[in-house]
């Protein structure tokens, strides 16, 4: 992990999820951007994130300017911003009625895994540093993320998917494409670029095909930086992976042997196939542990979903003007039509 994963990069995640809609019964504070049930999203919890985000824009190389107030594209991350601590502050709130907490322990791990993820302390100090992030802000960006994936468990207990699901997945004539296993070839080559280097690199292995003789041609000669510290290995090769002159020289070749020199837009290869393994369809009880964790993957998506409208319809959430996300995203609305000029105007 190169940086870390601060609540600012979260928002391209947040901003396709629900987006909580305001009701009108409640009041916005002074101080506060939105009222949440019985709490509040404060200015400052908003400026602290904007900052945030100032500061990624500023660190990635190459990337474009911050937006400029006023802009689709500052609106669209000021919206995502609102959704994602309103939806925290929702979760907050949820979780107590739970009664589902983030252990001092879990969260100290957590902790201690993004640290060493980024190359230790030092490294670690500098990211914050770098991010506009103090330890206590990642903290509670981090319990956050703890207590949402909590109370998910909690929203999940029971969601299950039945067999004759799974099964009638499986027969469904339009999924029959996801269990079919083509062909495979385990394929090594040396890539060189011109036609008499591929052919020395030929002589050489038709002399001696062993895999440490690979291993030391192939790192010598080949120019293919993603194999030639492999042996040339480009592991099981299926049908349409490669150019047609790659793809047909290795279609023809027995196992063990090696081609002769093949030209293709990269240059010259000498290929050797190691493996052939047949295609084939998955049976129903090879397939049977995939199409479940799918399945199970969407009903549980179905029932966060479900979960977060209705816990957003009871919680009464208002927004201060300027911080809606709905009507910061919301499109333009187009100019009324003019009519038509009458005959005497075009005089």
């Amino acid at each position: 992990m190169k940086r870390l994963v601060f609540a600012a990069a979260l928002f391209a995640l947040l901003a396709i999820s629900l987006t909580v809609a305001a009701c009108g019964g409640n009041e916005v504070p002074s101080g506060a951007v939105a009222a949440v049930g019985d709490g509040v999203v404060t200015q400052e919890q908003f400026d602290q994130i904007l900052e945030q985000a100032k500061a990624q824009y500023a660190s990635q190389e190459g990337a474009p300017a911050f937006p400029e107030e006023g802009t689709p594209q500052y609106n669209q991350l000021v919206a995502s911003i609102m959704n994602y601590l309103t939806q925290n502050e929702l979760i907050a709130q949820k979780a107590k009625e739970l009664d589902v907490t983030v252990k001092d322990k879990e969260l100290t791990d957590r902790l201690a895994q993004i640290e060493q993820s980024v190359g230790g302390k030092k490294k670690f100090d500098k990211l914050l540093k770098q991010q506009n992030v103090t330890m206590e802000q990642l903290t509670e960006q981090v319990t956050a993320q703890m207590l949402m994936d909590a109370v998910k468990a909690k929203v999940y207990e029971g969601v299950k998917v039945g067999d004759d699901k799974i099964k009638a997945y499986f027969e469904d004539p339009a999924n029959k494409a996801q269990f079919e296993q083509p062909e495979t070839r385990d394929t090594r080559h040396v890539l060189t670029k011109t036609e008499a280097e591929a052919e020395k690199v030929r002589a050489l292995l038709a002399a001696d095909p062993s895999d440490a003789n690979w291993k030391k041609v192939a790192k010598k000669y080949s120019q293919d930086p993603g194999s030639k510290d492999a042996g040339g290995a480009l592991g099981a090769v299926a049908k349409g992976r490669m150019v047609p002159e790659f793809e047909k020289a290795m279609s023809k070749l027995d196992v063990d042997e090696i081609s002769v020199p093949v030209k293709s837009q990269f240059g010259w290869h000498v290929i050797q196939v190691t493996k052939v393994t047949p295609g084939k369809t998955q049976t129903f009880d090879e397939a049977k542990e995939r199409i479940s964790q799918m399945l199970l993957f969407q009903v549980q998506a179905t029932a966060w979903t479900k979960w977060l409208e209705d816990a957003t319809a009871e919680a009464d959430v208002v927004y201060a003007a300027g911080f809606d996300p709905g009507k910061l995203t919301a499109a333009p609305t187009p100019a009324a039509s003019q009519p038509a000029p009458s005959p005497s105007e075009t005089k």
